[in-house]
């Protein structure tokens, strides 16, 4: 399967961001009271299957200062695949991409993140993917939450805590 990924980052193009806000609405992805419109500011990637030119996957990140580690700023990073597109590999490329892009990104940002953090919410992934370190994408676990989903973060290279 040949799917088209573009980095759509910080660019304000409202017909995609439209298209944003249809593929979460479509596929209940927001929290309730989540603004889709100010959350699709934050998008990353997006990945379309090319036939039919529509979204199919998602990656999204939002500045956050963790108290836990150091009040240091990350950035909270989301990913969502349409499930008729969840194929191996795309996961782990779509968390690199991003991981990689947010790192170069970093480097010139005032408000400096010193990594890239997730709460992983699949119960599968929870359960199948407890690798201490993931592998392809080095994230690392550092515990859970109250809800009892995984933390991992990922720290780029050269920061200081």
């Amino acid at each position: 399967m040949t799917l088209n990924i573009e980095n759509i980052w910080r660019k304000d193009i409202p017909h995609v961001r439209d298209e944003i806000v249809a593929f979460w609405e479509a596929n209940k992805l927001l929290p309730p009271g989540a603004d889709a419109r100010d959350r699709a500011m934050q998008v990353v990637l997006i990945v379309r299957e090319p036939a039919a030119g529509k979204i199919c996957g998602i990656t999204s990140a939002d500045v956050v200062q963790f108290k836990q580690l150091n009040n240091n700023n990350f950035f909270l990073f989301r990913i969502v695949i349409h499930p008729d597109f969840r194929v191996p590999g795309l996961v782990d490329k779509m968390l690199i991409e991003t991981r990689d892009f947010l790192e170069e990104f970093s480097k010139t940002d005032p408000g400096r993140c010193v990594g890239l953090l997730t709460v992983v919410e699949n119960p599968g992934l929870i359960k199948h993917r407890n690798e201490a370190v993931w592998p392809a994408t080095k994230m690392v676990y550092i515990g859970n939450d109250k809800q009892g989903r995984h933390i991992r973060v990922y720290y780029f290279k050269g920061s200081r805590i």
